[in-house]
């Protein structure tokens, strides 16, 4: 049962990813703002120059073949020395390094755990997270950041400067990314296996 309603989340999620796009209302990949970023899902490579110009994955990923790569919303930290000195710079660099860390390092497995858990509404997605990233050791590439934001400190969301917001960067939100091999078939098949186990 548990590896079916796992399955079922996912695929619901992707269907609501797939069918999104920026025409909705909702807010893309590149933007920040009050309600941050809503995409989240897989698509294609991110594309540098189409990102600049204000468009998400959603929007330029058509070809549903090429869609191996991962995006997903985390939080990280800036470095307390950076916060100590006060320093708008060192803690927007220091918050991106962190956030860069944490998915290319042993964090990607509670990113994965809790999209899991979001997607699939089961409790335990920190081991199933880490039995997708130890069962594809290695095999797991492209890894990177997408975009990140300030968080505003009272309300756990992207700060937005004009309703008078400041942007601290002691707490940022940013979205990562990360190619599976095989894409969203691959990554399914290895969540339903690990649920089994």
């Amino acid at each position: 049962m548990k590896q079916f309603s796992i399955l079922a989340a996912l695929l619901a999620l992707s269907f609501t990813v797939a069918c999104g796009g920026t025409n909705d209302g909702r807010r893309d990949a590149t933007t920040v703002g009050a309600e941050g970023w809503v995409f989240e899902g897989w698509a294609c490579a991110p594309d540098a120059a189409k990102a600049k110009s204000g468009l998400s994955p959603a929007d330029y990923c058509v070809d549903d073949d090429n869609k191996d790569y991962l995006y997903l919303k985390f939080s990280a930290r800036a470095s307390e020395r950076a916060i100590r000195a006060g320093s708008i710079a060192m803690k927007q660099t220091t918050c991106r390094r962190a956030s860069r860390d944490l998915v290319a390092g042993d964090g990607l497995s509670k990113i994965i755990g809790d999209y899991v858990e979001q997607a699939s509404g089961v409790s335990d997605g920190q081991s199933t997270g880490q039995a997708i990233v130890t069962q594809t050791q290695g095999k797991i590439s492209g890894i990177g950041i997408y975009d990140c934001c300030s968080l505003n400190q009272q309300t756990g969301r992207c700060a937005n400067p004009s309703d008078g917001d400041a942007e601290t960067w002691e707490d940022c939100q940013c979205v990562g990314y990360f190619k599976f091999p095989g894409g969203q078939r691959a990554f399914e098949a290895v969540a339903e296996e690990v649920s089994v186990e």
